[in-house]
């Protein structure tokens, strides 16, 4: 079953795995019309808002009811049959249930869910898949699941554009930093630009470094990272012709946020899940991508 995200879903989903400004590779094909099946696993932790040892009878059914609506929308495989077994049984049976083996029961649910996105996958989703798994805890299951595997699969296809985060590339203090440290650093950042194909960056960038070193400066300290930002902001603009409802909603919110790590999480991961979500073909990365 396929579920719409929100756009600020995929911006948490997006720090839970850290971005990189490595290049694509190639490996197999990306989203097929069959292997179009994208769903957002709930996570069942946030559904436990009662103290079961202290709920009333009612309330814990509630609960039950409300978790078995979940599972049974993300297509759990052994979930759905446990709990409903447990509704149809006494409450203190139910109570025990849900107490002592709902999480057992929900991981191995999600663990199922990984290895089915194993055969014949791509190397990359095969090295995410296996690295969840070998973690085994509930949080890296999820992260794959809801992130990771849209992310792979780009990866994949040879269409994942990944934007690099340019605040990382200045680590000296530009008011004390002498002339050489700028220009080796506004030639890092240059170099970053250009390859992340982005529109403005380059060329006014270029210009300062032949121009005077106060000017350079001055341009690093002032005016960088808002023609950073709207390089970017440009960017999440060009994803969203003759997109998806997924894509559409996740850039205009990204657009809206207006941040540089809303930017940046929507066109390094957010994208890719939208774009699974919306069952759409990953195209081939290119200066717009």
């Amino acid at each position: 079953m396929r579920r719409k995200i929100t756009a600020s879903v995929l911006l948490a989903l997006a720090f839970l795995v850290p971005a990189t400004s490595a290049a694509a590779q190639t490996g197999s094909p990306g989203l097929t019309a069959t292997s179009c099946q994208a769903v957002v696993y709930e996570d069942i932790r946030e559904l436990v808002t009662v103290d079961l040892d202290t709920a009333t009878d009612t309330e814990v059914r509630v609960l039950a009811n409300q978790i078995l609506a979940a599972a049974v929308a993300d297509s759990l495989t052994m979930l759905p049959g446990r709990l409903q077994a447990r509704l149809d049984g006494t409450a203190d049976d139910l109570r025990a249930f849900l107490t002592t083996n709902l999480r057992t029961t929900w991981s191995t649910d999600l663990r199922i869910a990984v290895n089915q996105t194993m055969p014949n996958a791509g190397a990359n989703v095969q090295a995410a898949a296996q690295e969840a798994l070998d973690n085994g805890t509930i949080d890296a299951l999820l992260a794959y699941l809801n992130h990771g595997l849209y992310i792979a699969r780009a990866l994949d296809a040879g269409s994942l554009k990944l934007y690099a985060d340019i605040r990382e590339l200045v680590t000296v203090d530009l008011d004390t930093a002498s002339d050489t440290e700028v220009r080796v650093l506004a030639n890092q950042i240059l170099a970053a630009a250009v390859a992340d194909s982005l529109t403005m960056l380059p060329g006014r960038l270029q210009a300062r470094l032949d121009g005077t070193a106060d000017d350079l400066r001055a341009f690093l300290k002032t005016n960088l990272r808002t023609t950073w930002s709207t390089d970017l902001r440009i960017a999440v603009n060009r994803t969203m012709p003759n997109a998806g409802a997924n894509v559409q909603a996740a850039a205009q919110e990204a657009l809206d946020n207006g941040t540089i790590d809303a930017f940046l999480a929507y066109l390094n991961h957010g994208l890719y899940v939208a774009r699974a979500l919306d069952c759409t073909y990953q195209p081939a990365a290119s200066a717009s991508a």
